[in-house]
């Protein structure tokens, strides 16, 4: 923690000096001490509400279909990602089975998409109940 508020006084400091070499009509000179590597981190398995599903039951089923999540495109993982709006699911149950078909044998494959099928079923029930109970 120490360090921490140090380096906050640091940066609050040199941005002092900036503000006041402005002031000035001096334009500050800016320059990189170390770089850093940018990490940019994808959609995860657990963002989106089919990976949720998959956390609390079969480990086998939720293993295969994890590692068919990692193989999806970035595009993939980001519309994923979201909840599922109305008029949404089949697009979003089509990415599955496209991913799962190849990577799972056929049994777990017809259990994956079972569980996907069914999270939809509910979500859309959800959806009704809200239309319902916002008249």
């Amino acid at each position: 923690m120490q360090n921490f508020i140090a380096d906050a006084k640091e940066a609050a400091g040199a941005f002092a000096a900036a503000r006041e070499a402005r002031a000035r009509g001096l334009e500050p000179k800016i320059k990189v001490v170390v770089k850093m590597p940018m990490i940019k981190p994808g959609p995860a398995f657990y963002d989106t509400p089919e990976g949720c599903r998959f956390a609390n039951g079969d480990k086998s089923l939720h293993d295969a279909v994890w590692e068919a999540f990692k193989g999806l495109p970035y595009e993939d993982k980001r519309l994923l990602s979201f909840s599922p709006k109305p008029g949404r699911h089949l697009l979003r149950a089509q990415i599955w089975a496209d991913a799962l078909a190849p990577a799972l044998p056929p049994r777990l494959y017809h259990k994956a998409m079972g569980t996907i099928l069914h999270l939809y079923v509910s979500i859309k029930f959800a959806y009704k109940r809200e239309e319902v109970e916002c008249d």
